[in-house]
């Protein structure tokens, strides 16, 4: 499955694995291209561009063409994006992150947490109890704290996600073709069976 990477949710995961810089060359070998038009493009450093190709290329979503020069002996690399392959790796990514964001969910479902005014950091009721409800951090008062929003927040974030991993799945290719012949083949079968029985009769 090729799906664009204009796409915004696409954009905003692909982003997350191969960075902003990524997102820009892989955009930029849309058409096959090499690496100083990728860098105009872009406006990143030619050392830069080819950093992330390399970084692209191991993971699978570019390939290259290479073209010797005769007369110099120099190679030309001519990039180009693998667009069937971005719907299979950020699909791997997002079935990565589904099963980070269950965790999270169990995590802040299962827990009291408290916290001090100046939000240094969230502690489960266990660790508040260890630190007297002091913050360990600056020393403030630990108090309780209503984290149904960001329970509100993970279960969202679960469901766009699962959403998206749905729409990426693979499809699967029909067999209709296959079926349609044998079902010729058994009635010729059957026709020929009949014709001879009714020359034996005869």
């Amino acid at each position: 499955m090729a799906i664009k990477i204009s796409s915004r949710q696409i954009r905003r995961f692909l982003e997350e694995i191969v960075g902003k810089n990524g997102v820009a060359v892989l955009e930029a070998c849309q058409k096959p291209v090499i690496d100083e038009k990728i860098s105009e493009r872009t406006k990143l450093k030619l050392n830069t561009v080819r950093s992330v190709l390399n970084q692209l290329h191991y993971i699978g979503l570019v390939a290259y063409d290479r073209e010797k020069n005769q007369k110099t002996n120099w190679y030309t690399y001519t990039w180009y994006a693998r667009s069937d392959k971005i719907a299979e790796i950020v699909r791997n990514h997002l079935i990565q992150k589904l099963d980070e964001l269950r965790d999270k969910l169990d995590y802040e479902s299962s827990y009291v947490f408290y916290e001090c005014d100046n939000k240094c950091e969230k502690l489960p009721f266990e660790l508040a109890v260890e630190y007297d409800f002091k913050c360990p951090d600056c020393g403030g008062e630990l108090r309780i704290i209503d984290n149904k929003s960001a329970i509100k927040e993970v279960v969202q974030d679960i469901k766009e996600i699962e959403e998206l991993i749905e729409r990426l799945k693979p499809k699967k290719k029909k067999k209709t073709t296959k079926k349609k012949a044998k079902k010729k083949t058994t009635k010729k079968k059957k026709t020929t069976k009949k014709k001879a029985r009714r020359k034996g009769k005869k």
